[in-house]
């Protein structure tokens, strides 16, 4: 268990994976039982293993088809002429006195970045796996990419967005974002004493944004097949005046708008306290609460059908707040908080039951 955010909260590293998982696109590529289990949350006490463990049995059954290959530039001198000759560099190394020509020419090569990104995060699991298997299968995989040509280098994010896919290697864009996924769950940080956590844990702008991409990418997995549209979106506000002066507004930006069976849910995810202290009085933050509403109000007003809206905290340290049920201006509002703090399975319950407060659809 771990402190993290300016509001005290406090977050298993479990709750860590199970936020990774869900904010990252890997469920919409994955396909079968893997992904089912995923979902059901059999694998919530052991995901980072169930993640590894899927890892290397597909970089296995790709290596075992055969790795895309690629080419990389080489410059280098030879006795015979490979490619084009550099005649300049020739000239200025005094090649031809040893029988040499500096050349220069393109190699196929299966040491890409995508198999050496797999590699490493398939070494890093193999010391962070809990189950002595898994770290196995890891690192038997890991060295089968090494003696098929891989290099263990930790590719560079620019060599990585240089990657291009086909239809013959689409599965290694599934297995890039596992593989990344992996490597966030694996990365600690260490610190005086004998406990480890992971980096993003320091990060509150990273916790902020990987909390609102969790909840929107659970609402989208679990909602979907009912039907609903789930996604962030932006707006202008509903003003007049001239283009100058409108273009000092800010946009509208909605972490989670949930839409489908004639009703709208405006959700404002908020990792950070979102009860305060007032005179003595525990109160919603002012700022919050104008900003859900006047957000509501305005989808409200491009919608024929119900509208109402969510505020989504992560429960903090000594809040004494609650969960409420209201009605500002019509429009139904439902303030939850999330305990992070408690398994995987408890924070999907909470998750499931919060966005349709007192009604099932």
């Amino acid at each position: 268990m771990f402190i993290a955010g300016a509001g005290s909260t406090r977050i298993d590293v479990r709750s860590v994976w199970f936020l990774l998982l869900y904010a990252s696109d890997l469920l919409e590529k994955l396909t079968g039982e893997d992904r089912e289990r995923l979902l059901r949350g059999e694998r919530d006490n052991d995901l980072l293993d169930a993640l590894a463990d899927v890892l290397a049995t597909r970089v296995e059954r790709r290596v075992r088809t055969m790795l895309a290959r690629g080419y990389r530039r080489r410059v280098e001198p030879l006795t015979r002429v490979r490619g084009r000759i550099d005649h300049l560099g020739t000239a200025r190394g005094q090649l031809m006195q040893s029988g040499r020509v500096l050349c220069r020419y393109d190699e196929q090569t299966v040491d890409l970045p995508r198999y050496r990104s797999m590699l490493v995060t398939l070494r890093h699991a193999s010391r962070r796996a809990v189950s002595e298997p898994v770290r196995r299968h890891c690192l038997t995989t890991a060295q089968m990419l090494e003696r098929s040509g891989v290099s263990p280098v930790t590719p560079t994010p620019a060599e990585l967005s240089t990657e291009q896919f086909g239809h013959f290697d689409a599965e290694d864009r599934t297995l890039l974002t596992l593989s990344a996924l992996v490597r966030d769950m694996c990365a600690p940080e260490h610190s005086p004493g004998e406990s480890e956590l992971p980096q993003i844990l320091r990060d509150e702008g990273a916790l902020r944004r990987l909390f609102e991409q969790a909840v929107r990418g659970f609402y989208r997995h679990h909602l979907s097949p009912r039907g609903y549209s789930v996604a962030a979106e932006r707006r202008s506000w509903p003003a007049t005046g001239s283009p100058d002066d409108l273009a000092f507004l800010p946009n509208l930006n909605a972490d989670v708008v949930i839409r489908g069976h004639g009703q709208q849910v405006i959700v404002e995810c908020k990792f950070a306290p979102i009860f305060t202290q007032h005179q003595g009085k525990t109160m919603l933050k002012p700022g919050y609460v104008r900003q859900l509403v006047s957000y509501a109000s305005v989808f409200r007003s491009e919608f024929v059908g119900e509208t109402r809206a969510l505020l989504l905290g992560a429960l903090v340290d000594g809040s004494a707040g609650r969960n409420l049920d209201v009605e500002i201006d019509g429009i139904p509002v439902a303030v939850r908080q999330v305990d992070l703090a408690q398994r995987p399975a408890e924070i999907r319950a909470a998750l499931a039951a919060a966005w349709s407060p007192g009604r099932h659809a």
